[in-house]
């Protein structure tokens, strides 16, 4: 039996799990992202908690296939990452680095872009090969899959809807350090809902608030 681990980095956790091959989930499990000093802690601790989840399963390298990694940004065919303003990086080769702090392969992209083939592999897109996921977390993310491929523009930004524009009157600039101020992620992803309610965080009565405010937030999908 051959297994990988998937990875998704978020701007406040690190989602993880352990699957057979076959992509049947076996354990999941997460750690706090922390993003403090230009998020230099994130792929050592990445590395730390999946070498402590191969020990608890008695797995050698050689069961291992690779780990499958998606991250809050654009990501190049060679896995680098050029900025993240949720993880705070700048120049991130992820692939690189997290290949060598583990020893064992792996592939790096998008997180909406993976996000949305594992639904088209698994999800709610099985049996389609032409479908559009949102994804809203700490952030506003998009994948476009179309003949079964990604749909990764010029620069591996196709699917990124987070600054569209649809708000002029907003007053607040965008979290990514630009200049936006009335973008699709200004309005719509959860930190600005949970503000926008009252609540300022996600407790249990941010998210009671934010139901108490009257405001809608909505994930949505096409295939």
């Amino acid at each position: 039996m051959k297994y990988c681990f998937g990875v998704d980095i978020g701007g406040t956790t690190v989602k993880m799990g352990l699957f057979e091959a076959t992509g049947t989930i076996l354990e999941k499990w997460e750690i706090k992202t922390h993003t403090e000093e230009e998020g230099k802690a994130i792929l050592p601790d990445v590395a730390a908690s999946l070498k402590e989840k191969k020990a608890e399963h008695d797995l050698a390298d050689a069961d291992i296939i690779g780990v499958g990694v998606g991250v809050p940004a654009p990501v190049t065919e060679e896995g680098i990452v050029f900025g993240s303003a949720n993880l705070g990086w700048k120049y991130k080769e992820v692939k690189k680095e997290l290949e060598e702090l583990t020893g064992l392969d792996v592939e790096v992209g998008n997180d909406a872009n993976v996000a949305a083939l594992g639904e088209m592999w698994k999800g709610g897109g099985a049996g389609y090969k032409n479908l559009i996921m949102v994804t809203l977390g700490t952030g506003v993310g998009g994948g476009i899959i179309v003949g079964g491929k990604i749909l990764t523009g010029s620069h591996g930004a196709g699917g990124e809807i987070g600054h569209l524009r649809v708000n002029p009157h907003e007053t607040e600039s965008c979290g990514c350090g630009g200049t936006e101020r009335d973008a699709v992620v200004q309005v719509s992803y959860l930190p600005c809902v949970l503000y926008a309610a009252g609540a300022g965080r996600k407790t249990p009565a941010g998210v009671q608030a934010v139901r108490a405010s009257g405001r809608s937030l909505y994930v949505w999908g096409a295939s």
